[in-house]
């Protein structure tokens, strides 16, 4: 069995682990990107908070006195509450266990939940159907909606720290429990092969048995015949050719045999290679979210038989009241919208978002355990950092005792008879020796992180950043994108629906890359370069030539864009930073990296805000693809087929100084980045 055989689909068993693991990403994504998915329904309910031009001069716009603002502020919160807890949790992540951080970003992901669906219901205003097909009252405002989305900005900056404490988190959880399981894959394939070489070798030693036996009965029947001289050499003659033949066979044996288990080890290791798969399955919840968002919207639409048209609103009175309503191109008229229904809508997906999160909450305090490889790993800290500090207070101790004076003499005194409050006294400054020592270690290890993982650090950053210039600013600004795709006359079920499909394109992209991402010949750092590449340029082809593409060109090479996202960079930067740090690190490391992107969803949301036209947004999307694809080949390993318990052995013998005696697997150029190997040669000669 080949190297390939390792690209297996994601069996059931992975599906029930990213369901149960993956729930949060799910309950996260629904909610975060209902930022975009819900503006048409904003618009509709607040057309003055959606005013291009802020000129409020004559005080019309009195519930929305800054319209840009209003609304952006959500997209910016919630991207600076993401990057603040990706951050912290995952710095408190790697101290307090994987159990305790899930518990704690479940908690806060609830807290801001429960703000946004209090906000929806307490400030969204009040609206009366009872003028529903007056056109002149169906565009006025209700309530304050400048405080609604103020409350809704904080709430979602709250949300977003659990958000992104839930990143690290995850993949972190996804990545240790798929090492267990290939250790546990591993221990018992190899018990398997002693069970085969101890059977072959007591078949071998039943073959040799039986063959002297048989010789054995030869040479006793021609003995006991008393044969001539000529017939006892013959005899002698065919003994020994049996005896050659015999050993012959049994050399074939030994070599079949061993061809056997070699074969067999060489596919059982290939069946071992899931941790990739196990990853991005679990990630593919949050693809998962965004999808049943788009549906439950879609459906709810559909249910209620809303048909929200976008038009060029030219009601005069309408136009006296604001004149600036008129210049926004992304306005909705009421004439087809019960404003009441559009409301609860809106309510019901935000309660859904609450409840999917209460229940992540309650399941991880009744079934969440502790993850084995942090365990583990920290126990076999704690032991040779006890050692080490037990070293050198014997290495103190050896340089002398304990002298007291007795006038002119000195004498020596063994520490069981120093007196009380002097060994209290030996304690505390023990005490506080150590807490020094722990301290400077911290600063070690932070030093020792850069110095060996500084350029994977600044890749796994680098790479997320550029990736999320690009598919965060889309996503965050969903709407704009989609507009241009389903034209000016679309409805709030096309814009949904659209959003559904897409949606739905990029789940498939997220179950292709689990497909291949453990195969060989494909690994990490290809699958990402390629999904930059493609990406990269689909968005260009759309940038230069949208003027010369019909609209049809142009969906499909969107939706293109959104699987081979997937299908590539948007797996890979969430995968690539749980596998290539130790585990003392990964939380923090994929928190820095994850913190990263968001900073590129930040700039992203500030570039795709000024830019004027739709060619502006995919040439933005485009360049920094390619610009990620270079950063990838530069600074990105390969640890496809490496064992995450290297990196970990690695780690602590550079903790313990004793890194030049290590020769394994985890320093092999072969799982190096083009920037490491450089380094590594860099520094021999």
């Amino acid at each position: 069995m080949t190297a390939a055989s390792n690209t297996s689909s994601p069996t059931p068993k992975d599906n029930r682990h990213a369901l149960c693991h993956g729930l949060g990403l799910f309950g996260e994504s629904y909610l975060l990107f209902s930022i975009g998915t819900l503006r048409p329904l904003w618009e509709t309910l607040y057309p003055l908070c959606f005013s291009n031009n802020n000129n409020n001069d004559n005080g019309a716009n009195t519930s929305c006195p800054h319209p840009y603002l209003t609304y952006n502020s959500l997209s910016y919160s919630v991207v600076l509450g993401v990057m603040l807890g990706m951050l912290i949790v995952g710095n408190l992540a790697g101290r307090i266990g994987r159990r305790n951080g899930s518990l704690l970003t479940a908690s806060i992901m609830v807290g801001g939940a429960v703000i946004l669906v209090l906000a929806s219901w307490l400030l969204a205003g009040k609206y009366d159907n009872s003028n529903e097909n007056d056109n002149s009252n169906n565009n006025k405002e209700s309530g304050r909606p400048d405080v609604l989305f103020m409350v809704m900005s904080a709430a979602l900056f709250l949300f977003g720290i659990g958000v992104g404490g839930e990143y690290p988190l995850s993949a972190s959880l996804a990545s240790e429990r798929a090492m267990v399981a290939m250790k546990e894959r591993r221990r018992l394939e190899e018990e398997k092969e002693e069970q085969n070489e101890r059977r072959g070798k007591m078949i071998a030693t039943d073959l040799i048995s039986s063959r002297l036996l048989t010789t054995t009965a030869l040479n006793d029947d021609c003995s006991s015949n008393h044969e001539v001289k000529g017939n006892n050499l013959h005899s002698w003659q065919t003994t020994t050719t049996t005896s050659a033949n015999m050993t012959t066979q049994i050399e074939h044996y030994n070599v079949a045999q061993q061809s056997k288990l070699s074969t067999s080890k060489t596919s059982s290791s290939s069946k071992t290679l899931s941790r990739g798969r196990e990853v991005i399955v679990v990630f593919s919840m949050q693809g998962m979210g965004i999808l049943a968002n788009s549906l439950i919207l879609t459906f709810l639409l559909l249910l209620t038989k809303q048909k929200g048209q976008q038009q060029q609103n030219d009601n005069d009175d309408i136009n006296r009241q604001n004149d600036d309503y008129n210049d926004n191109n992304n306005s909705y008229t009421n004439q087809y919208h019960n404003q009441i229904t559009l409301l609860y809508i809106w309510r019901i997906i935000y309660a859904i978002g609450l409840a999917i999160l209460i229940y992540v909450l309650v399941s991880r305090i009744r079934h969440l355990n502790e993850s084995e490889v942090w365990t583990q790993d920290r126990l076999k800290r704690d032991e040779e950092g006890l050692e080490r500090r037990q070293q050198q207070s014997m290495k103190q101790q050896q340089q002398g005792g304990q002298l007291l004076e007795e006038g002119d003499s000195v004498g020596f005194v063994p520490p069981s008879i120093v007196p009380q409050d002097v060994e209290k006294e030996k304690e505390e400054n023990e005490n506080e020796q150590q807490q020094q020592c722990r301290e400077q270690q911290q600063e070690s290890e932070r030093q020792l992180l850069f110095k060996h993982y500084g350029i994977r650090l600044f890749g796994t950053s680098i790479t997320w950043l550029l990736w999320d210039i690009a598919f965060y600013g889309n996503k965050l600004f969903q709407s704009t994108f989609l507009l241009a795709l389903t034209g000016e006359d679309a409805t709030l079920t096309h814009i949904s629906g659209a959003a559904a499909i897409n949606a739905f394109v990029a789940l498939l992209g997220y179950y292709a890359a689990a497909l291949i991402v453990d195969n060989p010949n494909v690994g990490r750092l290809r699958l990402q370069q390629t999904g930059f590449v493609i990406t990269g340029t689909l968005f260009l082809i759309c940038g230069f030539l949208s003027e010369h593409l019909s609209s049809t060109t142009l969906v499909v090479i969107y939706l293109g864009s959104s699987f081979f996202g997937q299908c590539g960079p948007n797996c890979t930067t969430f995968l690539i930073p749980a596998e290539v740090f130790p585990t003392e690190l990964r939380t923090v490391c994929h928190g820095i990296s994850a913190s990263a992107g968001k900073l590129g969803a930040l700039i992203a949301s500030i570039l795709f805000t000024f830019a004027k036209t739709d060619k502006a947004l995919f040439l933005i999307s485009g360049y920094t693809s390619f610009a990620a694809a270079i950063f990838t080949f530069l600074t990105i390993p390969d640890l496809t087929t490496l064992d995450l318990y290297e990196i970990d052995r690695h780690w602590r013998m550079i903790l313990n100084g004793t890194e030049y005696e290590y020769d394994g697997l985890a320093v092999d150029p072969k799982h190096l980045s083009y920037l490491e190997r450089r380094k590594n040669r860099s520094a021999v000669m």
